[in-house]
């Protein structure tokens, strides 16, 4: 994949979040629907570019295709998650609210990373991408921890906090390809 095709990625992912982090504040369905365009783009993107690596005998190029494909199959299940919090009413506590909010901007924070990653190959910088990634699935962890003392202490409703957990897993099972392909972009030199 070249660097503009994964520039054109990485900007659609921070589109796509913007989106969703944008719709859970105001419940809007609308901003869903954008993100699902956005989602849309993405796989346009994706599609393109396998049929170039599919072939290729770099292991490398076609772990990263296959890492963009989970990316994106990832943000399409944060959008249903959320399409069916709001289709079933489901209110989310200020604290879980804030807790997903942080989660999604590191997430849009390491695509804008990646995007400066893939143009500079900066070793610092992928290491920071790594380092900021680990950082997110422990405090994902951590939330997920601190959801659980909520839910038994009858604080959270059991419907919210099935989403609510579905949301953390699905964001840290993203921040784990983030912080791999950050592995990978010096690969590309």
């Amino acid at each position: 994949m070249s660097a503009i095709s994964l520039s054109d990625f990485f900007q659609s992912i921070e589109e796509t979040l913007k989106y969703i982090f944008d719709s859970i504040r105001t419940e809007d369905p609308a901003k869903l629907d954008s993100a699902e365009s956005s989602i849309n783009n993405l796989s346009t993107i994706i599609n393109s570019q396998q049929a170039c690596n599919i072939q290729s005998t770099d292991a490398a190029k076609r772990n990263l295709g296959i890492r963009l494909d989970k990316i994106t199959i990832n943000l399409s299940r944060l959008i249903n998650v959320l399409k069916n919090k709001t289709n079933k009413n489901i209110i989310f506590s200020e604290k879980a609210l804030q807790e997903i909010e942080y989660l999604i901007g590191t997430i849009k924070h390491l695509s804008k990373c990646l995007k400066d990653a893939t143009a500079t190959k900066n070793d610092v910088l992928n290491k920071y991408i790594i380092e900021t990634a680990n950082t997110l699935e422990n405090t994902a962890a951590n939330f997920a921890t601190e959801h659980k003392e909520r839910l038994t202490g009858g604080i959270c409703q059991a419907q919210a906090s099935a989403i609510f957990i579905d949301l953390i897993n699905t964001l840290k099972e993203n921040s784990y390809h983030f912080k791999e392909m950050g592995r990978q972009i010096s690969c590309f030199r």
